[in-house]
């Protein structure tokens, strides 16, 4: 029953179009359609229906190795990467939380079980009516009002992206003497943030979390399934990061 489903959701009508549309070109001889259409429904085949997207993402997942909380030595301070909420003037506690949440989570069990005496955390901004809000200060600001008090808890404020996030520690860690840093991102997104943070001369201890994929979350995965647009979801992540990391030695950040 789900995989007729699957194939009742935009994605695998889609799908179903274009191999149709393989089918009658080819039956009918029209070469000139047989070529782009063939080309179209292997793409979305390979994209949508096979481990292919889990496997280029598994590969920038695995660079560095799962951390034990209870085994991982202690640092100076714990630094959250952003992206795993965003401010909202509708939810009770002020922000809505993202599909990388995760990295929040982890940065604060690290710092419940005492990783570090400080917590930085990051990220972007918002517009929520008209005005430009922090993801790192609207969460901050909900962990006092809730009375966290496990660790000091510090803002980088607006980011623009992860460059920006080391610069802004760069210069917190000259400030306090910070020497140890415990870096908390997406498993696939930390190679990119290490090697920014590595360039500014910091000492990284990479953090991984909020893993994407089967191989790394030790599911079974199908060689052929139905089209899922989970697989399309890893596909753009692996080119998120695989173009990040272009642009980044491009311009000299890593």
């Amino acid at each position: 029953m789900e995989t007729i489903l699957a194939f009742l959701q935009p994605l695998g009508l889609a799908w179903l179009g274009l191999g149709t549309w393989v089918v009658i070109s080819a039956r009918r001889r029209r070469m000139r359609e047989l070529l782009p259409a063939s080309a179209s429904w292997l793409l979305l085949t390979l994209a949508s229906c096979t481990p292919l997207p889990g496997r280029l993402l598994a590969s920038l997942e695995t660079t560095f190795p799962v951390v034990s909380v209870t085994e991982l030595e202690t640092a100076d301070v714990i630094v959250c990467l952003g992206g795993g909420a965003s401010p909202s003037r509708s939810e009770p506690a002020g922000f809505h939380l993202r599909g990388a949440a995760d990295r929040l989570a982890t940065a604060l069990l690290l710092a419940r079980h005492g990783k570090a005496p400080a917590l930085v955390l990051g990220g972007g901004g918002y517009v929520v009516d008209g005005e430009w809000r922090s993801e790192a200060e609207t969460v901050a600001d909900r962990l006092r009002d809730i009375g966290w008090s496990a660790r000091e808890i510090l803002s980088l404020g607006l980011c623009a992206n992860t460059r920006e996030e080391a610069l802004k520690v760069r210069q917190l860690a000259r400030d306090r003497g910070w020497k140890r840093i415990h870096l908390v991102s997406s498993a696939y997104h930390l190679p990119r943030a290490v090697a920014a943070f590595r360039q500014m001369g910091l000492e990284i201890h990479p953090v991984p979390c909020n893993f994407q994929t089967s191989a790394t979350m030790g599911h079974s995965s199908r060689w052929l399934g139905p089209p899922t647009t989970a697989s399309l979801d890893q596909l753009d992540l692996w080119l998120h990061e695989i173009l990040g990391q272009f642009s980044y030695r491009w311009r000299g950040w890593i």
